[in-house]
């Protein structure tokens, strides 16, 4: 990319910090996962930059955002992205999101259908019900503070070994934004974990624009099964659902090429 602007909105007086990397192209808007920054779409943001105007923020409690002790729930999070919208003027974006990100997409569309064109949802964390429970959780909500506690712990050079034996087959491009993420990111952000989960169902059945939801392969760590996405299809018909049965959880850097396509062929259809 020839330029990345950079600059920060208020929301409920939290400083929300995004890249940006141009205008007068319609707005695409790129939200990240759970203790990720904006910049960890920046593989994605590359292929998109000349067609659309890309836009990366940096959810509260992560990147170069503000970690106020509230407001991590995703009613807040699709607050803070609506304040986005409306300083920035953007014009009905199209939204993708990762995760945490595509859970805060999904509310978004939910409860300001007015203000986008789309959403792609990437493997968001919609839980069947037997496989989300108060011992699950809790036990998450352990596991992420302290994993947040060795990475803050951790050189960016101990960060990139740790990723690269995880993840040896990701690009070259994912290890560093990834490990500055996890730096950057403070404990402050757990509350989240539950309320991304709790009430997707309903949330999804508010959503009345262009869907494009990415699903994974369980066994390699996705979240969304395909007995819940096939309960999605036969009651959300219109959606476009698309599984990638070598990707995980990070479909958009398992599988990057096929789900880069995939959310390409999306926007040109819907823009």
């Amino acid at each position: 990319m020839e330029k990345l602007f950079i600059g920060s909105i208020s929301s409920d007086g939290v400083k929300i910090h995004y890249s940006r990397t141009s205008q007068n192209f319609p707005p695409v808007i790129l939200l990240h996962g759970l203790t990720d920054n904006g910049l960890c779409f920046n593989r994605l943001a590359f292929s998109l930059y000349q067609f659309y105007d890309v836009i990366l923020p940096d959810a509260r409690g992560h990147g170069l955002s503000e970690a106020p002790g509230t407001g991590y729930d995703v009613a807040q999070f699709a607050r803070d992205l609506q304040a986005l919208v409306s300083v920035l003027d953007l014009h009905k974006p199209m939204v993708i999101g990762h995760s945490m990100g595509a859970a805060t997409a999904a509310r978004f569309a939910a409860d300001y259908p007015e203000s986008l064109s789309g959403v792609v949802l990437i493997d968001p964390p919609w839980f069947s019900g037997d496989l989300y429970s108060e011992e699950h959780y809790e036990l998450s909500r352990k596991t992420h503070i302290e994993d947040i506690r060795n990475f803050h712990q951790m050189t960016l050079q101990e960060l990139d070994v740790h990723i690269r034996k995880e993840h040896p087959n990701w690009d070259e491009d994912e290890f560093l934004q990834w490990c500055k993420s996890k730096q950057q990111v403070k404990e402050e952000v757990i509350p989240i974990i539950r309320s991304i989960v709790d009430g997707w169902e309903k949330t999804a059945d508010r959503i009345q624009c262009p869907t494009l939801l990415l699903t994974g392969n369980p066994t390699l760590g996705s979240i969304v099964t395909p007995e819940t996405s096939a309960a999605i299809a036969a009651k959300h018909r219109e959606w476009t659902i698309v599984n990638f049965p070598d990707a995980g959880h990070s479909i958009q850097r398992d599988s990057y090429e096929e789900c880069k396509r995939t959310i390409l062929d999306f926007l040109r259809k819907v823009y």
